[in-house]
């Protein structure tokens, strides 16, 4: 796999494929729909950076920032939240949370907290959606080895 980044460790890679042909299926959307509090927490955190140097904003979503305790629902929050900045050019970072595949079909997330991940693959062209699966998958922590969770999705 043709994956690699500075200082970084691979925690969850593969490839996604069509599931009839076996092709791999380049510039696939992958996203984390279930993950453990601590990629919640940095997700969540994440959002609070976007907004904290927006009034407007920050007013809107401080509630969500005040020890508010992090659940099963603080990624989805964090998700619906950044994909509504993103849609409004009001963020273009990093998301840890999503990921396309290159060319070749493969994808890969970095440096995630141990625990158990849902994983969601979706291809879509011009705001259609041609397809989507979902998968699980644990990330172990490593110590000193580098260990990843292969997933390999079809759709």
């Amino acid at each position: 796999m043709a994956c690699s980044s500075i200082q970084q460790r691979v925690s969850i890679a593969g490839t996604v494929t069509n599931r009839v042909t076996g092709e791999v299926i380049p510039g696939s959307r992958v996203r984390i729909t279930n993950a453990p509090a601590p990629f919640a927490a940095e997700l969540m955190a994440l959002v609070e950076q976007a907004v904290v140097s927006r009034p407007q904003l920050q007013t809107s979503y401080d509630h969500l920032f005040q020890n508010r305790p992090i659940t099963a629902d603080t990624l989805k929050t964090a998700q619906i939240i950044l994909d509504a900045l993103e849609r409004s050019q009001q963020f273009c970072g990093h998301r840890p949370d999503e990921t396309q595949t290159g060319g070749d079909g493969h994808y890969c997330f970095f440096d995630l907290p141990p625990g158990n991940y849902g994983v969601s693959a979706a291809v879509s062209m011009l705001d259609r959606r041609y397809g989507m699966s979902h998968r699980s998958v644990q990330v172990k922590a490593a110590v000193n080895a580098l260990v990843f969770a292969q997933l390999d999705i079809d759709i």
